[in-house]
């Protein structure tokens, strides 16, 4: 079964990138979608209390999609609103807390990331990303090159790397439940690659790698901005 694995979109957003993942949503190939969290940015939307015209184009696109297609909707950390009721079905839309089939464990994986467990510094942090997206993008235009809200993501990164490791965690408790894959998203990174006996995916976000993984059969590949950054040709181990 062809499917789609998505996470981070961030419908709520100003860095989520609507016309390239609309783009994407209209190949009919597919045939499930698994969401691994974050697609609706409920903490933003809670303080703009507003959607733009593209982001209720997405919400659309998959409520059409889910009319004759699976989609696994994994809750997140921005659209942690959804945990209050999981699991719940809507039509064909299934929406949990984590999803394990076939040896592969998919989690958002908030829930191992030692910043978000303080979440008054999570909660500033996602407000000072969305400010740097709308900084980054005046940046762009007058010339500059270099992706500001990329590297203030990526040094907030670091600075908090010491609380917790989070590829080995995730592989960690992947293991804990006898999977020999996780899939996940959360830190923005795609990421493909063998962690011990784990094989660890992280899917990226919508907002700066335009990433996604498609699973066919035993194929797996993690696609940046509609091109190939790396596969693996079995899902078993």
């Amino acid at each position: 079964m062809k499917t789609l694995v998505i996470s981070d979109v961030h419908i709520g957003s100003k860095g989520c990138s609507s016309d390239e993942l609309l783009r994407l949503l209209k190949d009919q190939s597919f045939q499930r979608y698994i969401l691994v969290g974050d697609i609706i940015d409920g903490w933003l939307f809670k303080k703009y209390k507003r959607f733009t015209y593209d982001h209720a184009r997405l919400i659309r696109r998959f409520l059409k999609l889910s009319k004759t297609k699976e989609i696994i909707w994994i809750a997140g950390n921005h659209d942690e609103f959804l945990r209050r009721y999981l699991p719940m079905e809507l039509g064909n839309i299934r929406i949990v807390d984590e999803w394990i089939e076939s040896g592969i464990w998919f989690c958002h994986g908030d829930k191992y990331d030692g910043v978000v467990k303080m979440r008054w510094l999570a909660q500033l942090g996602g407000l000072g990303y969305d400010l740097a997206i709308v900084i980054d993008r005046t940046l762009k235009k007058m010339g500059f090159k270099r992706s500001l809200s990329k590297y203030l993501k990526d040094n907030v990164k670091a600075a908090v790397k010491f609380m917790v490791d989070f590829e080995r965690e995730m592989a960690r408790q992947a293991e804990k439940r006898d999977c020999h894959t996780v899939v996940c998203g959360h830190i923005h990174n795609p990421e493909l690659k063998e962690i011990g006996k784990i094989r660890y995916i992280n899917t990226g976000d919508w907002i700066e790698n335009n990433s996604y993984l498609i699973l066919d059969k035993n194929y797996c590949a993690l696609y940046s901005h509609g091109r190939e950054i790396n596969n693996c040709h079995s899902l078993q181990k």
